[in-house]
């Protein structure tokens, strides 16, 4: 419990900052919203004239902006990506300071074994996940009330916004299985990035080329937005393949870990 307190310790003044930031770009796109829904024909028709590969890119090829749920879902798109790279560098940093800081001798000589060193980082990492979701659900439930002159549908604000902690412990577990499958990381920022724009990438590339089995390799394919707000609802296989894939990071970072040798100061 010491270890799960300290690193929330450690890292509040981050949260503090990402949620602010999602927060912040959320607000940017939807201010825009009540100008543009005085032309909304107008702006649909120039959405429209897009070429069809670039709607696809987006991934927003069955948008139709007739309310405030649409707009809703093209500003996500963006929060997603930043709260991607916030989950995988919570999920990198976590494991790899005690490398990078040289800390792991002072760590390993106390009487708490190595799964549970583990454990409790993990844990502080999904309590700063929920913390994230719960800031930016509330914040954007009010910012949407503020801004649509109508009753939007609950039912998908609540699908649409919880794609965010999907995609958030898929980063943050496969940050997990780079930190410890790594010896060294020096700097964190650049690999977070680095992997969250590439599997973004994969997803952009299959909008266009619509490859079945590339779409079982970005996780921002699992939660299509476009999908989610055309079906009401989660793909099933892709929700197991999700939940496949963290268990499958969560249990090798565990067995990496306790066999990892970790340098001394």
């Amino acid at each position: 419990m010491n270890i799960l307190i300290q690193e929330l310790k450690m890292e509040w003044k981050s949260l503090v900052v990402w949620c602010l930031s999602l927060i912040g770009v959320l607000l940017l796109f939807m201010l825009l919203y009540p100008s543009i829904a005085n032309q909304i024909s107008d702006f649909q028709k120039i959405f429209n004239s897009f070429p069809v590969e670039f709607q696809r890119a987006l991934g927003l090829t069955n948008i139709e902006f007739g309310g405030v749920l649409s707009f809703y879902t093209f500003a996500l798109t963006y929060i997603l990506l930043a709260g991607a790279v916030q989950a995988m560098n919570l999920g990198v940093s976590v494991l790899s300071a005690e490398v990078r800081d040289k800390t792991g001798d002072f760590l390993f000589v106390k009487p708490v074994s190595r799964i549970r060193v583990v454990s409790m980082k993990m844990l502080a990492v999904l309590v700063q996940i929920l913390i994230t979701n719960a800031v930016f659900f509330l914040a954007s439930w009010l910012i949407l009330n503020l801004l649509s002159p109508t009753s939007f549908n609950i039912e998908l604000f609540v699908l649409l916004t919880g794609t965010l902690f999907f995609i958030q412990i898929f980063f943050a577990s496969f940050g997990f299985f780079i930190s410890a499958f790594l010896t060294r990381i020096k700097t964190v920022l650049p690999i977070s990035m680095g992997v969250v724009f590439l599997f973004y990438i994969l997803f952009l590339l299959n909008q266009t080329l619509k490859d079945v089995k590339l779409s079982y390799i970005s996780p921002f394919g699992y939660f299509d937005l476009s999908q989610i707000s055309k079906n009401m609802s989660y793909d099933s296989p892709y929700i197991l393949l999700w939940g496949i894939f963290v268990a499958l990071f969560v249990y090798l970072t565990c067995k990496l870990f306790i066999k990892k040798d970790l340098p001394s100061i």
